[in-house]
């Protein structure tokens, strides 16, 4: 990634969250700005599908994902992809939210994604 922001390199690189509420178009407005081959990291918190409309999912699908469509309400999911992908991404988890098998206090497993990632996160 570095060699697109030149601000990525050995040693820590650090995502802030700021945990501040935005509206589903200001979403939108974000991952529409998101260009080609750019590696997107996604986690879901909470409620995923309170903001997830159809154009959103189709974009996660243009990253890579093959799972978007799966989640429901309270499911977990963590997506690595890359915009632009033409194929699936091999980095993404879904957890279903079912109060039978959830096991954090009526919240699903938790998931995670793990290794190095490739600057083409494609099969084949």
């Amino acid at each position: 990634m570095s060699h697109l922001f030149n601000n990525v390199g050995p040693g820590l690189n650090i995502v802030v969250v700021n945990g501040e509420y935005i509206t589903p178009e200001e979403i939108m407005a974000f991952l529409k700005e998101i260009k080609p081959g750019t590696i997107v990291l996604v986690a879901s918190f909470d409620d995923v599908t309170a903001k997830m409309t159809t154009e959103m999912r189709e974009i996660f699908i243009g990253m890579g994902s093959t799972l978007i469509n799966s989640v429901k309400h309270r499911d977990g999911w963590v997506f690595v992809g890359r915009a632009g992908a033409e194929n699936s991404t091999l980095f993404e988890k879904h957890a279903v939210n079912d109060e039978t098998n959830n096991i954090y206090e009526g919240w699903p497993r938790m998931i995670e994604v793990a290794g190095c990632f490739p600057k083409t996160l494609t099969e084949g």
